[in-house]
């Protein structure tokens, strides 16, 4: 089947410019041919303007002004921008699709060490996976008020360091019975849960391990009930020949309505 609208998601492991590691991956993006993908941990070095010339960026910190952790890059038109409860590490705006205006908001989820050590959350005295968990009721509590407010479906794209549809991988009981939770009050479904391993996913050439995936795609259960068919899929981390792209797979839904 020809599916006619693409919605890609890739964590690009803070790329570089002028890196082969960075040429791979924007010739990977080339290759996905989205209308619409959410990079997370990117930065200027992902310049994909020539193709899509609506995009949305999550501010940047002083340490790393060249970086953003999250940036929407789209082929149909921005209309709005929305202020998100994080600034840094989400954003969010309203975009014109051929299926109606829909609200699209990037995010990272903080991993199980976020507040417990390192400089990218600092040391707040967390304990492990304390920092996703509290984040998760405000991203939520975000979610639910652009849902009441803009009457509009809402897809929530990004990393979620959480793996989906399984108790096996990254994560714990808690924190996806969380993340259930909310999705379930909101009406919504996150499509790119379950294993895709050996269909979608190959063993990593160097560890010879299969990626669980951590990176999500959740749209409006009104907006998937109009979608004649759609189909979840994911990419590997590495290129053909075996060299890494990112640490992250990426993965896409497309789908026709």
């Amino acid at each position: 089947m020809l599916y006619r609208y693409k919605i890609a998601n890739w964590n690009v492991e803070r790329p570089q410019a002028g890196t082969l590691k960075t040429s791979l991956a924007l010739n990977k993006i080339a290759e996905i041919h989205a209308d619409l993908i959410v990079l997370t941990e990117t930065s200027d070095a992902m310049e994909l303007s020539g193709e899509y010339p609506n995009s949305l960026k999550s501010k940047a910190y002083e340490r790393t002004p060249e970086e953003q952790w999250v940036t929407i890059w789209s082929k149909w038109k921005l209309l709005e921008e929305i202020k998100t409860f994080d600034p840094f590490r989400t954003v969010c705006g309203i975009f014109n699709t051929p299926f109606g205006d829909t609200i699209v908001f990037g995010t990272i989820i903080p991993y199980h060490m976020a507040g417990v050590s390192g400089e990218r959350y600092g040391n707040l005295g967390y304990l492990l996976w304390e920092y996703h968990e509290k984040d998760l009721v405000k991203q939520g509590e975000n979610w639910k008020k652009l849902l009441e407010e803009r009457k509009l479906p809402l897809m929530v794209i990004g990393d979620f360091n959480q793996s989906r549809g399984t108790n096996r991988g990254y994560g714990t009981r808690n924190v996806r019975d969380l993340l259930t939770g909310i999705l379930k009050d909101l009406d919504m479904t996150c499509v790119t849960e379950g294993d895709f391993s050996g269909r979608h996913l190959t063993e990593d050439p160097k560890t010879g391990r299969i990626r669980n995936n951590i990176d999500h795609i959740c749209i409006s259960n009104s907006l998937l009930k109009r979608m004649k068919d759609y189909r979840a899929s994911a990419w590997d981390h590495f290129s053909g020949d075996g060299r890494y792209m990112s640490d992250h797979n990426g993965v896409y839904i497309d789908f026709d309505i």
